[in-house]
């Protein structure tokens, strides 16, 4: 086995959990709103989401079961939490088609700060 096993199973991890994120649900507009996409196209969005909920749980559990002294235990412990968070907003997703929803308005209802 590569000595480096966990950093490989650390960057797969990362690599899938930077594909659970809303965007993918949205067309961005000229305008600076967001469209949702087609039902085919959410189905098709929220079936690779949940592909990469399971692996990147799976590979960030390798790191927590299979190598308790690695650097990244750690935050593989946290990113498994913050999994489990975010999935329960996935759950109840309600696939609407030609849902308009303005950028600024979104980011204040959630919370968020631009960078």
């Amino acid at each position: 086995m590569n000595k480096e096993q966990d950093y490989i199973y650390y960057k797969l991890g990362i690599k899938y959990y930077k594909n659970i994120h809303p965007n993918y649900f949205y067309k961005r507009n000229v305008d600076t709103t967001f469209e949702t996409k087609t039902n085919e196209e959410l189905a098709a969005v929220l079936n690779k989401i949940y592909v990469s909920f399971k692996l990147s749980e799976y590979y960030f559990t390798r790191i927590i079961n299979d190598y308790p002294h690695s650097l990244y235990l750690e935050d593989s412990k946290e990113k498994i939490k913050l999994l489990r968070k975010l999935y329960k907003s996935y759950e109840n997703i309600i696939l609407e088609e030609n849902k308009i929803v303005d950028s600024g308005k979104f980011i204040k209802e959630m919370g968020l700060k631009l960078m």
